[in-house]
C-alpha cells in the first residue's frame, strides 16, 4: 500500500511538471536520477558561483604579488621610448619653426646631456628636458627657411638609457625625421 502511494506522488508530481506519454513518466519514475523537466541526468558535479568568485579572487591576489617581482619593469624602455619621439617631436618643430619664421632655426644636442636647446630662442620653443636617466650623442642641426636641413642632415642622433637606445636619423634633403 505504501509503495502505490509513493508512486501515486511521484506520478501526480510528473503530470503537474507537464512531462507527456506513459513511457516517459515510467522513465522517470524508474530513473529518479533524471531532471523531470529535462529529462536530462542531475550534475552535481558543477561549481556554484561563490566557488568562482573565490578561486577568481585568489589568482588575482597572487597576479598582483607575483607580476611585480617578476621583473616586468618596463618604466626604463618606455622613458627612453618617451625621450626619443618628444626629441623626434622637437627636431620636427624646430623644422616647421624656421619654415614659418623664414629664418635658420638650430637645436644642439650634447653628448650625455640630457637638455638641448634652440637658437634663436623665443618664449614658444619646448622645454629641451630628458627623462631623469635619458642621454643624447652630440648632434647639431639647423634648417633653413625652406626646411632644408644645412647643418646636420644626414646624420643621426642616440638617445639612451637604462631601458635601452633609440636611434632618431635625420634625411639629408629633406630633413624627414625617422626613429629606428
Amino acid at each position: 500500500m505504501k509503495i502505490r502511494r509513493v508512486i501515486e506522488l511521484k506520478w501526480s508530481k510528473v503530470r503537474s511538471q507537464g512531462v507527456k506519454g506513459p513511457r516517459v513518466q515510467e522513465n522517470i519514475l524508474k530513473n529518479n536520477h533524471l531532471n523531470p523537466r529535462t529529462l536530462e541526468p542531475w550534475n552535481p558535479n558543477g561549481f556554484t558561483l561563490i566557488e568562482v568568485i573565490l578561486v577568481t579572487l585568489v589568482i588575482a591576489i597572487l597576479a598582483a604579488v607575483i607580476i611585480p617581482r617578476v621583473g616586468f619593469d618596463t618604466a626604463p624602455r618606455a622613458s627612453v621610448e618617451g625621450a626619443a619621439h618628444m626629441v623626434a617631436s622637437d627636431i620636427r618643430y624646430t623644422q616647421e619653426c624656421a619654415m614659418s619664421t623664414r629664418t635658420s632655426k638650430t637645436i644642439t644636442f650634447s653628448a650625455g646631456g640630457n637638455s638641448y636647446s634652440f637658437a634663436p630662442s623665443n618664449n614658444l620653443d619646448p622645454s629641451g628636458r630628458l627623462p631623469a636617466g635619458v642621454t643624447t650623442s652630440a648632434l647639431t642641426l639647423t634648417f633653413n627657411s625652406l626646411g632644408e636641413p644645412i647643418a646636420g642632415g644626414g646624420g643621426s642622433l642616440t638617445v639612451s638609457g637604462s631601458g635601452g637606445s633609440k636611434t632618431i636619423s635625420i634625411s639629408n634633403y629633406t630633413g624627414k625625421v625617422s626613429i629606428l
